[in-house]
Order: C-alpha cells, then structure tokens, then sequence
C-alpha cells in the first residue's frame, strides 16, 4: 500500500526528514565538540593557575634556600666562642648605654632535631634617651651575627619625662 503525496507534502516531509537529520547530526557530532571543547579550555586555563602557583612556589623555595645558605655562611663566620649575651654586653659599651642597664636575663633553648640552639637574652635599660635606644637597637639589627629583636616594651622615664626605660629581647641562632 503506497501512500500517495502530492508535491506540497514530500517537500514537508523532506524538509522534516532533513530537519531530523541536521538535529540528529547536531545532537551526536556538534554538541559534543563544543563541549568537549569548552572542557579542554576549563582544563587548560586550571593547569595554567597550577603551573603559576608552581612557578611562585619555586621562586619562594629558592629565596627561602638562599636565605639558608647565607645563614649558614654567617654561622660559620662567626666569631669562635660568640654568645649573645656577650655581643649586647659589648655593643652596651660601644653605645653608650652600658651604665643603664638594669638587667639581661639569658636564656638558651636546644631546637629539636638540629645542632643549634635558640639563645635569647631579656634586657632592661633604664633611663636612656630615644636615640641611645635607636643607636643600640641600630647595632643589633645591622649585626651580621642574624640577631634579632623579638619584642619591645618602651615606658616613659620616671625621674625625667625627655628619658626612657625599655625592655626588649633580642635572639639568634648558635651552634
């Protein structure tokens, strides 16, 4: 049994038939490349973040592993039988400040799992001027012994307003 169609009805099945196809070929091959396609960029563009973080991390470790290495050399030039305490005591003298000190209190802690040791004095002067303390604290920071000052308390002075007491503590790391 043959239907008959006139012409009218064979162009709409026609146009239906190709319109089955074009979304059919849409739908199995087009869609798909786009798809896959906009995956491939998302992917490219998170692999780019991850190889600039790389990047960053890699330009941190070798700051980080210079700054090692140059510990290391100001360690190993330091001067034999160097203690901190020592070190402050003479840069008192050397600044001016030696006769204001009211006490150091040292302390020397062993770091785990390493041949140095965290050495730290605690040190109080009393009745000093700005810049005594700026021309002290100066000294220990430009040291090239890697001192530095962990904390500092500064209080007005209690005989004369224009002088000041300080506490502060100072660190570094010895073999």
């Amino acid at each position: 049994m043959a239907i008959k169609l006139n012409k009218r009805e064979k162009i709409g099945v026609a146009a239906a038939a190709a319109a089955i196809v074009i979304f059919l070929v849409l739908q199995v091959l087009v869609f798909p490349l786009f798809e896959k396609n906009a995956q491939l960029s998302r992917t490219l563009a998170t692999r780019q973040q991850e190889r600039e973080q790389i990047l960053q991390l890699q330009a941190d470790y070798r700051k980080t592993a210079e700054k090692a290495e140059q510990a290391q050399r100001y360690l190993k030039t330091r001067q034999r039988g160097f203690t901190l305490f020592s070190f402050l005591e003479t840069l008192a003298g050397q600044t001016g400040v030696k006769s204001h000190i009211a006490y150091m209190r040292p302390t020397t802690t062993t770091l785990k799992d390493s041949p140095y040791r965290l050495s730290m004095v605690e040190m109080k002067l009393e009745e000093i001027t700005m810049a005594q303390l700026l021309t002290y604290l100066h000294g220990i920071e430009t040291s090239r012994d890697m001192i530095s000052i962990k904390r500092l308390s500064v209080s007005k002075g209690e005989q004369k307003a224009d002088l000041i007491n300080t506490v502060f503590q100072v660190e570094t790391v010895e073999m």
